[in-house]
């Protein structure tokens, strides 16, 4: 059985990082999902991640197996009309950019980064976790109801329509 560890991405890791989102675009084409189409998330927004340390990723031995971010919070969120589980002034933390890479789906890494985030989230004395992803991103939504989270409400930012789901932590 693989060991799995996660810590936040460094500077050296942004390569394999980009790597796992340009398989992780081809897969949600070919799904029929326009989200990521258009070179997101890119080099730009990746290393602003990795340096204000809001990326981690999901290690196997030496490998990268999996990549997300974590933000304390999230304007489109705040701004948003959803029906948030814990109400709108909720301290929570908002994950993005899941991605997994292409030699590790099916083994549940997914559920393994949000289980993760999770964590984080009752570490820092958050009350939930908050994500969204395209109405068209099937697998993901899929992913979060079997997760626990709850759909709240859509966003409706300039790149589609997103879908918003919370899961309150204990």
């Amino acid at each position: 059985m693989n060991k799995y560890t996660v810590r936040n991405a460094v500077k050296e890791d942004i390569p394999a990082i980009e790597n796992i989102f340009a398989a992780a675009r081809k897969f949600m084409f070919s799904c029929g999902n326009p989200q990521w189409q258009n070179g997101f998330p890119d080099h730009k927004f990746i290393a602003e991640g990795v340096c204000s340390s809001s990326f981690r990723v999901l290690m196997c031995d030496c490998e990268i197996a999996a990549v997300y971010s974590v933000f304390d919070s999230d304007e489109e969120y705040d701004r948003s009309d959803c029906e948030w589980l814990t109400g709108k002034n909720a301290e929570y933390l908002a994950a993005h950019t899941l991605a997994v890479a292409e030699k590790f789906r099916g083994e549940g890494l997914g559920r393994m980064c949000i289980e993760r985030a999770a964590e984080e989230a009752r570490s820092r004395g958050k009350s939930s976790v908050r994500m969204d992803t395209h109405e068209k991103n099937i697998p993901m939504q899929k992913l979060l109801a079997s997760c626990g989270f709850v759909y709240c409400g859509r966003l409706k930012p300039i790149r589609g329509e997103f879908l918003c789901f919370e899961k309150i932590i204990g």
